[in-house]
């Protein structure tokens, strides 16, 4: 594969690079200022949606009427430089995972209801996957939904640890629907209201300093046709989906765009490292770019129909695990004033949260252990129990 861009895809990132610097310095401390006051990991709907929808990012690749015609590299190329200037895009993906999915299974009704909204970023989402009892074992998920007299579902359950539930509109949740099935059969994928009767969101506090939520369905009543593409076979799409996050950056463009703020405030400085030092930089500098290039195979091999699960879980092994190692090397590297919260030093205390946020990022998305269980039944066919 090359890894190098085409000509449309650098022409796609020099523009994009150039909307970007239309945010002010008051503009990024709206945005972090909205972030904590709604307890948000990337999100900042007032400051940070409205621009977004001007700048034709929403839905790439999506198949027509509501996508936009691109590459899956072309999405990764405007996620990377979003990403890397520290915009808040954690709504933006989520979005787009329920919106890809809708795109491509339907139903039409419920595709037609929620991706123009998607699209403009007028409705927000959050994805019920993980269980209190279940672990990393999305497979042991004991939320149900059972047919009423009139044809509709009710749900019964709990989800644990659920992102952005407390801003969503709509929570798209995986919940077992044939009474009889058991693991990855009998699942479908509910379009629930958030904040439908019988619906209740908690606050969970993380030490990455922001908040997730435990999500409780009390029998709450879904309609028929908001089971996202066929009920019963939610499991496959899940596949998809999970591959698609885990193939996302968890951790490592934010560790080049911290990386990139130490190295010039340095050069500005006139700082001076000792060799020791300007090694493990030069390794840091590696193992990030190793990392990126492991993202956009990934998704090279997604555009040639090609599966790339086990490459999918080794870049969410990866992107925590070097994540870790940068944030560590700078709040060493900075001293005193890196290990506290709230530093007046910005970068330093940027860099303590860091450390906090990229420890979490083993866990979230599945954690490391289950990744590498992934890798080495899918990819490297080891009997993993």
């Amino acid at each position: 594969m090359q890894f190098r861009l085409t000509a449309a895809e650098r022409e796609l990132r020099d523009r994009l690079r150039a909307r970007i610097d239309e945010f002010s310095a008051e503009d990024m401390d709206a945005m972090r200022t909205e972030m904590t006051e709604l307890e948000s990991d990337r999100q900042a709907p007032t400051v940070f949606h409205p621009w977004l929808t001007t700048t034709d990012t929403a839905g790439m690749g999506w198949p027509e009427p509501y996508g936009r015609p691109s590459t899956q590299t072309e999405r990764f190329v405007a996620h990377e430089e979003l990403d890397s200037a520290g915009l808040p895009t954690y709504g933006l993906e989520q979005a787009e995972a329920v919106g890809w999915m809708l795109a491509l299974n339907g139903p039409e009704k419920l595709a037609a209801e929620h991706l123009p909204h998607i699209i403009d970023q007028s409705w927000s989402y959050a994805g019920g996957y993980s269980e209190p009892e279940a672990g990393s074992d999305m497979l042991a998920l004991r939320t149900r939904a059972t047919d009423d007299a009139d044809g509709n579902l009710v749900v019964s359950g709990q989800k644990m640890w659920t992102s952005g539930a407390h801003l969503a509109d709509w929570i798209y949740t995986l919940v077992r629907t044939e009474p009889d099935s058991e693991r990855h059969r009998g699942l479908s994928l509910l379009m629930i209201d958030a904040h439908a009767p019988g619906v209740t969101i908690q606050p969970v506090r993380v030490m990455g300093g922001w908040r997730v939520n435990a999500c409780f369905f009390d029998d709450v009543v879904v309609p028929r046709d908001h089971v996202i593409g066929e009920r019963g076979k939610g499991w496959s799409m899940m596949t998809r989906a999970l591959d698609l996050e885990r193939s996302m950056s968890f951790g490592g463009r934010e560790a080049r765009l911290m990386l990139s703020r130490y190295m010039s405030r340095a050069g500005e400085a006139g700082t001076s490292l000792t060799d020791g030092q300007y090694a493990e930089l030069a390794d840091h500098i590696v193992d990030l770019q190793v990392e990126r290039l492991l993202g956009q195979q990934i998704v090279a091999m997604g555009e040639r129909g090609e599966s790339a699960s086990g490459e999918a879980s080794m870049s969410k092994l990866e992107g925590p695990a070097v994540a870790q190692r940068v944030a560590q090397w700078l709040v060493d590297i900075l001293g005193d004033e890196a290990r506290l919260a709230d530093s007046d030093d910005e970068l330093a205390a940027d860099a303590e949260q860091f450390l906090r946020a990229s420890t979490v990022l083993s866990i979230i998305g599945g954690t490391s252990e289950i990744q590498r269980r992934i890798i080495a039944g899918r990819y490297l066919g080891l009997p993993v129990g």
